[in-house]
């Protein structure tokens, strides 16, 4: 007992905390017409500075996704995802870091937890992904009780402008 208390405490004090890969960039997809018009996002962030990429998103209730892969699949796939042209724009944002561990543990966290369409949904979700990604998110509004649309257009504070896929 003492000895995996011992080896526990070794793991524990040897673990990392989740380390920045320097500047980073993320982006929000939105399907316009999703959910009766009122919109739909998922979300993606850069690996570091290669042309990698973590995205996904939770598309209803009982389905979300992730994948990894570079720029030009990851645009496909958001072309792709529920039929041609469901996710139909992107806006993205640069950052001056990345913390890239926190954002996947973020992701597998919010992917662990019940859906509610008002306030834990691919909106909330994709929000709060950003904001493990790099702190300079914090100053995103609020997602709760917010339609997808109105958030990507006017509340993506500091994002680039729409990008069509």
């Amino acid at each position: 007992m003492v000895t995996a208390l011992a080896l526990l405490g070794l793991g524990l004090a040897t673990a990392r905390p989740a380390q920045a890969l320097g500047a980073g960039r993320a982006c929000m997809f939105r399907a316009s017409e999703g959910a009766a018009n009122l919109g739909h996002v998922g979300w993606a962030f850069r690996v570091g500075p290669a042309d990698d990429w973590i995205y996904g998103a939770t598309e209803n209730d009982s389905w979300n996704w992730q994948q990894e892969s570079n720029y030009a699949t990851m645009l496909n796939t958001f072309r792709t995802t529920n039929g041609p042209h469901y996710y139909d724009d992107f806006r993205c944002r640069n950052t001056g870091n990345s913390s890239v561990t926190a954002a996947k543990n973020k992701v597998n966290q919010v992917y662990g937890r019940p859906y509610n369409v008002i306030n834990d949904n691919c909106l909330t979700r994709s929000v709060e992904i950003f904001k493990a990604y790099d702190i300079s998110f914090n100053n995103l509004p609020p997602a709760q009780g917010e339609p997808p649309n109105l958030y990507f257009g006017i509340m993506l504070t500091d994002f680039e402008g729409d990008n069509y896929l």
